[in-house]
């Protein structure tokens, strides 16, 4: 059993794109981290879209359940997710087309609770890291203001190459650090010739960032299965104390 850490290890997830692993991944790091005997605990700010991406036949409606179970929590989902929107859009344009005030202070107390007793704190975002909460604020501002490390999640596919650059020079010039690139497997099909050369090329291009690999999980709610992948992906190193 790993020693708890003297203070939370606090990642805020966000992604290159949209449906690229980001709850995929958080919820393996979360799975892992409870093998690990680290008392875990998530939340998803806001989220959008919840009608459209429910998952029956595991009986988790969205991605904040899904979370909330990986975790092991008994927080209420009003805590986990103080906002959620039907519609699938950025979360300012659900907000106001359906009237809804997002309060920053709310996600402030939310955030505050979620960290209370916990040794490993994860905030996913939703799509990529300038999606707009309002006009003024954007996921790259809320994780600036919670002092949030990146875990950035991006999808292996032609393209990602320059969407992990533009999301990491935007973190770089907002001060937020990117604590590692995760890279995932979007299926379990013969890999393309971008599929096979993005992860040596992000490592010539950003070599001073932690690089790792997320398998292709076909059974993406089985929590061993998922943990299984975070450890042979190499995640236990975003679970040290020791760690930036």
């Amino acid at each position: 059993m790993t020693s708890p850490p003297n203070r939370p290890i606090r990642l805020g997830v966000t992604g290159t794109d949209t449906g690229i692993g980001k709850t995929v991944v958080s919820c393996a790091l979360a799975a892992r981290a409870r093998q690990l005997g680290l008392r875990v605990a998530a939340m998803k700010p806001i989220e959008s879209g919840v009608v459209e991406r429910r998952v029956p036949e595991s009986g988790l409606s969205s991605d904040a359940d899904r979370l909330r179970a990986a975790c092991g929590s008994t927080l209420p989902m009003s805590v986990v997710r103080p906002y959620v929107l039907e519609e699938p859009l950025a979360p300012m344009i659900a907000a106001a087309r359906t009237g809804v005030q997002i309060d920053i202070a709310v996600l402030d107390a939310a955030l505050a609770q979620v960290e209370q007793d916990a040794d490993v704190v994860l905030v996913e975002g939703a799509g990529g890291l300038l999606v707009p909460i309002d006009l003024r604020v954007s996921y790259l501002d809320l994780f600036a203001r919670w002092q949030l490390p990146l875990l950035l999640v991006a999808g292996n596919k032609l393209g990602v190459l320059n969407h992990v650059l533009l999301t990491v020079r935007a973190a770089e010039t907002a001060g937020v650090l990117v604590r590692a690139i995760v890279l995932t497997s979007l299926s379990d099909r013969d890999a393309t010739v971008a599929e096979t050369t993005n992860f040596d090329a992000l490592v010539t291009l950003l070599p001073h960032y932690t690089i790792l690999r997320f398998p292709w999980v076909d059974r993406p709610d089985d929590l061993d299965i998922l943990a299984a992948a975070a450890e042979g992906g190499g995640l236990d190193v975003l679970l040290s104390p020791s760690s930036p």
